[in-house]
């Protein structure tokens, strides 16, 4: 990410390209918003706030506000929602705005209903028939999990944990492959590895060290609370850091240690029954995992508080195939991640048929509890499950 001066200086020398644009001020953001969902539909690119056409370095008046109204305005005019990177930055004496927007995996995108692209240093009126193939692939899972991760090598992966799925996945869904193998030959089988490099998917499943690459990107924050709103009182709280399948597995016993249990005596032996059913929670942390968009530095949060428990993460809908009402009915699977999708099937955590929400629904209201809740706004889903 472009932060220093001499690298914006660098920038502005070249000129407005298919990846730089110049604005002179903010007064021009409605054109700046076109531009954003322009560089999220292509290779990405750089806004820079108080730069004249001709590269001239005029900057601007800003304040914190500005920043927060620049932000807003995107996110609100544009769908799917745009997150781009904004900051102040001082060139030449002079305050500028530069704003930097990734290739999205979410593509294609709108900008006050249309949707444009990159094409030179212009934005084109996307056409229908490449707004419908970005859209099929979307919908086939080529996003964030798919990407390569540049500068990854298979020494930031962890060969153990790699192998360990392999056999749980050969146990479990006959995936039937040689444990003799070498790591990056697994890898190449599950798409995990490309000839371009190592992929997102690998690091936030296999990873030693995920948050080298992805801060605040994949860490789930679990605690649980003796009041009902607030975070004073704290009376257990942990945050998870490791790989995604560690993470899974740490969030899933932290719920279960939190939440009520009996021991209820059986024929024989004692049987240990919890308020809610471990395939309810299990379902819950998977979907938290599986679903969420991993572009956003916002943690998932587990929360375990005396009238509910609720699982909280950044995430898509996929409308119009994918509603709040239609996680109630059978719906089609469409996971944002097909490639960490895929990682927890094999494993048998994940079934692929657009029916956890069904399950999480049925066997919680099986048990005695009302039915679960769900909610999505301003891109961030949340699961209640009522105690």
């Amino acid at each position: 990410m472009v932060q220093k001066v001499d690298e914006v200086l660098e920038l502005i020398g070249k000129g407005e390209s298919e990846t730089l644009e110049f604005k002179r001020s903010t007064a021009s953001l409605r054109e700046a918003i076109e531009t954003s969902c322009a560089f999220a539909n292509h290779r990405g690119g750089h806004i820079l706030f108080g730069i004249g056409e001709d590269g001239a370095i005029v900057g601007q008046q800003v304040t914190d506000d500005t920043i927060k109204n620049i932000a807003n305005a995107v996110k609100l005019n544009t769908d799917p929602k745009l997150y781009p990177n904004i900051q102040k930055i001082e060139v030449q004496g002079k305050t500028c705005i530069l704003a930097t927007v990734e290739e999205s995996p979410l593509r294609p995108h709108l900008a006050y209903g249309r949707a444009f692209l990159r094409v030179g240093s212009t934005n084109q009126k996307l056409d229908r028939e490449m707004y419908e193939y970005l859209l099929q692939q979307r919908f086939n899972g080529y996003g964030f999990d798919y990407r390569v991760q540049p500068g990854a090598t298979l020494n930031d992966l962890d060969a153990d944990a790699l192998y360990e799925f392999v056999e749980t996945a050969n146990s479990v869904r006959n995936l039937n492959e040689n444990l003799l193998l070498p790591p990056d030959v697994i890898l190449q089988k599950l798409d995990l590895l490309t000839e371009k490099g190592i992929t997102n998917a690998a690091i936030l499943l296999f990873g030693k060290e995920p948050g080298k690459f992805f801060p605040d990107h994949f860490e789930i924050k679990c605690g649980r609370f003796a009041i009902e709103r607030g975070y004073d009182e704290i009376a257990n709280e942990k945050e998870l850091g490791q790989n995604l399948i560690q993470n899974f597995q740490s969030a899933l016993n932290f719920v279960m240690a939190s939440i009520d249990k009996a021991s209820v005596k059986a024929d024989i032996y004692r049987r240990e029954t919890w308020e809610f059913p471990m395939g309810v929670i299990r379902e819950a942390v998977v979907n938290m995992i599986v679903h969420r968009d991993y572009r956003q530095n916002i943690k998932n949060t587990v929360e375990i508080r005396p009238t509910h428990v609720s699982f909280y993460n950044p995430a898509q809908l996929f409308g119009p195939a994918i509603t709040i009402k239609r996680l109630k009915v059978l719906h089609p699977s469409r996971p944002g991640n097909r490639l960490i999708a895929k990682a927890f099937y094999l494993m048998g955590l994940f079934e692929n048929w657009g029916g956890g929400t069904l399950k999480i629904i049925s066997e919680t209201v099986a048990s005695g509890k009302p039915e679960p809740e769900f909610y999505f706004e301003d891109g961030m889903f949340r699961l209640v499950l009522l105690r």
